[in-house]
């Protein structure tokens, strides 16, 4: 996925949880008002991609139950988290839906896995330090299972 894909699926996922919107010509003009001309197709095709639903006439995101699902901090995790891109060699910088961040973190650090330092969470950014880079890449192959468990 390209960078400015991503950038826009974060802007839908914030949009979608800030404001009821309830069509695709809505999210265009929407997304359009916020500096991100895009076509009725390509909100379509990022539609599809997020997985989104309507609920009560207006977008969100899909819940999920993961079956068998061993802790729910692991759901947290596998439900929350959009993106997580390598930041150095002990960093790792995890995306979520706006106002999700802290408690995806709070969910990291109850799960105290032993290859993460500490978790800093902003409003929907958060920033996972490792304590190297074998422990950066364990984390996010974990992260990935998780993710890969979320998909339909």
């Amino acid at each position: 996925m390209t960078g400015d894909r991503r950038k826009r699926h974060l802007k839908i996922l914030e949009l979608i949880s800030t404001r009821p919107i309830r069509t695709q010509e809505e999210l265009a003009e929407t997304l359009a008002a916020e500096g991100w001309p895009v076509t009725q197709s390509s909100v379509s095709r990022d539609i599809t991609a997020l997985h989104l639903v309507k609920v009560e006439g207006a977008y969100r995101r899909q819940a999920r139950v993961r079956a068998g699902a061993a802790h729910p901090d692991e759901q947290r995790i596998a439900d929350g988290v959009l993106t997580a891109d390598v930041a150095g060699d002990a960093l790792l910088v995890l995306h979520t839906p706006a106002g999700e961040a802290n408690r995806v973190a709070v969910a990291i650090d109850r799960l105290a896995w032993s290859d993460v330092v500490g978790t800093i969470a902003g409003d929907d950014t958060i920033f996972l330090a490792m304590k190297n880079a074998g422990a950066q890449r364990r984390v996010l192959h974990r992260l990935r299972r998780l993710a890969e468990s979320r998909s339909p």
